[in-house]
């Protein structure tokens, strides 16, 4: 299965810096030799594993069908950038690139005029399976993390998540830990999201994520570049959390999102 990491976009350079932010991991809006986006560095203040994160969740969220935005691996920075710590920034770069979009105001305005109204079940599923708590859950709301692009010309949208630093707990460890495999929480859920998760709508995402290779989970993780700092038993450990996650999310999460889930052959 071909990867979506720079298929869409594939910048090589960072030609100027538009603006840097003062949030976790200093992100930057520049311009490249391919059109705008932000960039995370190698040594933000979160590091490597804050930028495998953002990689591992772009490719599994495309291959589950949200729209991430396009995104791509830049060698390196030739230009000057200082972070707040005072460090130039350093490559391998993670590049989000620009999509004109409305974050999201936590009605459901945009929501009802979504083209794929299962986008919402599926954003949730996500979230869950990669353990995001960093859009809704933990008790806290991020809806920043979370845009609404107009469709060409209609008048409908789509959903558009971005910023996965938190995917995964934020945390790579040596053993798999059974705990954060069964971990029972329901991330991504905004209360707005309420009437758009049902069983009708939940099993398009149920039946994706059931059929999730480990093959290709395999081709993920060895993506990540090496100066990321994950070795080779947190990949092999990465590996088995993504795949043992999923079978997970598929056999609970609809008894913890619908109140009576439907049952076979029951209308």
């Amino acid at each position: 299965m071909t990867l979506s990491c720079g298929t869409i976009r594939s910048p090589t350079r960072v030609i100027r810096e538009i603006k840097s932010f003062p949030s976790s991991t200093n992100p930057f809006f520049v311009q490249t030799d391919d059109g705008r986006g932000f960039i995370k560095a190698t040594n933000n203040p979160y590091n490597g594993p804050a930028l495998t994160a953002e990689l591992v969740a772009a490719e599994l969220g495309t291959w589950f069908g949200l729209q991430i935005p396009a995104f791509a691996v830049i060698p390196t920075c030739d230009i000057d950038l200082p972070m707040k710590n005072g460090q130039l920034v350093q490559g391998p770069l993670f590049f989000s690139a620009e999509v004109e979009a409305t974050s999201f105001d936590g009605s459901d305005l945009f929501l009802k005029k979504l083209h794929d109204k299962t986008d919402i079940a599926k954003l949730v599923v996500f979230d869950t399976w990669i353990m995001n708590w960093d859009r809704y859950g933990l008790g806290d709301a991020n809806a920043e993390n979370l845009l609404f692009a107009k469709r060409d010309k209609s008048r409908k949208y789509d959903l558009i998540p971005i910023d996965h630093t938190w995917a995964f707990d934020g945390d790579f460890p040596l053993a798999l830990n059974e705990d954060d495999v069964e971990s029972p929480g329901v991330y991504g859920r905004f209360p707005a999201f309420e009437p758009y998760i049902t069983s009708e709508t939940l099993a398009p995402a149920l039946q994706r994520l059931r059929s999730l290779d480990r093959t290709f989970v395999k081709e993920v993780i060895n993506s990540v570049p090496s100066e990321w700092g994950v070795g080779p038993v947190a990949r092999t450990t990465l590996i088995e959390l993504i795949c043992s996650r999923a079978a997970f999310v598929v056999n609970t999460i609809e008894e913890r999102l619908i109140d009576a889930p439907l049952l076979p052959g029951v209308n």
